[in-house]
């Protein structure tokens, strides 16, 4: 069986493949080495979505945290941790849960800055991602149409810290459709960089709404930060080591329902 590190083209072309036909039975399956998060995250959504069924048969990590972590994903529990609070997830059913919703959320919060913290970032940068995820969370609540099915996660190693908040809902077009200036976009690329600018949301322009995800994007980008955002058939990546280097790539994938960013931030 083959052995593949698991990347975000890698989950994309085993999405292909497998609605290509060319996984008959789960024994000609490559096995999938996990090290970031973002792919599985992603990868496990379009398990759920039945475009890639059998990720619990492929998913392996060396690292046992992160074993865990994906044991957790799959199983469908609300939240996890590991045991030193270096990475965990927390899904947005907890608004369902019969504790208060703000102590789930709270407590999920506390736990990011305190792993940025961990991995060598300064308190007021551990706080910004804190800040980041929250801010993404509410974009969630507000804008997916389908509020449950997101989830936060986060993870450190070493000097480097990764989070996710990603959806299953309607997705940038369809979301930025709704506002009268959008409505001749079509293209899934066109939304996701419409969606960066300023101002920018279904409620359109004149609401002056959008504005905290643009600062939002703009903090991380000044950060050394790699950021990804996906939606539809497209995904756009930007990256670099400094805001005067960063580069902006966009690229056309295999549909992915909903919304998801990842973040890669090193110290």
């Amino acid at each position: 069986m083959a052995r593949i590190e698991l990347t975000f083209d890698a989950a994309d072309d085993l999405v292909r493949a497998f609605e290509g036909g060319r996984f008959p039975d789960t024994g000609s399956l490559p096995s999938l080495f996990v090290g970031d998060l973002g792919p599985a995250i992603e990868l496990a959504l379009q398990s759920k979505a039945e475009r890639f069924p059998h990720i619990n048969v492929c998913l392996t990590s060396e690292e046992p945290d992160c074993q865990f972590f994906l044991s957790a994903l799959l199983d469908g529990s609300a939240f996890w941790f590991s045991g030193g609070r270096t990475s965990g997830f927390l899904r947005t059913t907890y608004n369902l849960l019969s504790e208060s919703p703000n102590t789930a959320r709270t407590d999920f919060l506390i736990a990011v800055k305190a792993a940025a913290e961990k991995a060598g970032f300064h308190a007021d940068t551990a706080r910004s991602f804190a800040a980041a995820i929250r801010e993404m969370e509410s974009n969630i609540f507000e804008h997916s149409s389908h509020a449950t099915s997101g989830i936060l996660a986060f993870s450190v190693n070493k000097s480097r810290f990764e989070f996710i908040v990603a959806d299953a809902g309607l997705g940038v077009l369809a979301t930025l459709r709704e506002a009268p200036e959008y409505q001749s976009l079509s293209d899934h690329g066109e939304a996701l960089q419409t969606t960066l600018q300023r101002g920018a949301s279904r409620h359109g322009l004149s609401a002056n709404r959008g504005n905290g995800f643009n600062e939002l994007f703009v903090g991380l980008a000044n950060l050394n930060a790699d950021l990804r955002f996906r939606s539809g058939d497209h995904a756009l990546t930007i990256s670099g080591g400094s805001p005067s280097t960063k580069v902006s790539m966009l690229s056309q994938h295999g549909h992915f329902q909903g919304f998801l960013m990842s973040a890669r931030c090193r110290v």
